[in-house]
């Protein structure tokens, strides 16, 4: 891997993302790496049905909390992944995204922004109606993703 060339490491602090960490580490040694997080902003889904119900007031305010603090808790994230990158010999840096519908759309996006080489992923194996309704991070990644995407699989 040549020293412009971007690796994109999806993660978020489960054993999964942990281990794709590792992989990466080990197929990229001293590689770029991007240190990705994306977090599903509650304003995104529900603050159109509340302020077209005519709900504001406490209400958004309470929302503004929760999405300062997911954008905080989604940074804190970053940091540690980008600790351990740093920790396995990659040259690290993060970048939270935050995400309005599905949570890999961001990801797509910035692979194609960046010109990323890759993107690694850790693989949760979710049951079939569980990945039928919430759609896997993974699958979305690889159905729309223009770039390469590495799944790891658990161990």
């Amino acid at each position: 891997m040549s020293d412009d060339t971007l690796l994109v490491v999806c993660y978020d602090g489960s054993d999964e993302a942990k281990l794709a960490l590792h992989k990466a580490a080990r197929l990229f040694p001293g590689g770029r790496v991007k240190v990705i997080h994306v977090w599903q902003s509650i304003q995104s889904s529900t603050a159109f049905r509340y302020s077209a119900a005519g709900i504001t007031g406490a209400l958004n305010e309470a929302m503004d909390e929760l999405e300062a603090s997911g954008r905080e808790a989604a940074t804190k994230i970053v940091e540690e992944g980008v600790r351990s990158a740093t920790e396995l010999g990659l040259s690290a840096d993060g970048v939270v995204e935050r995400a309005t519908d599905h949570v890999w759309s961001p990801v797509v996006e910035f692979l194609d922004r960046e010109q990323a080489a890759v993107a690694v992923v850790g693989s949760r194996r979710l049951g079939a109606i569980k990945a039928g309704v919430l759609g896997g991070f993974s699958g979305g990644l690889v159905h729309h993703s223009r770039r390469p995407v590495l799944i790891v699989p658990r161990q």
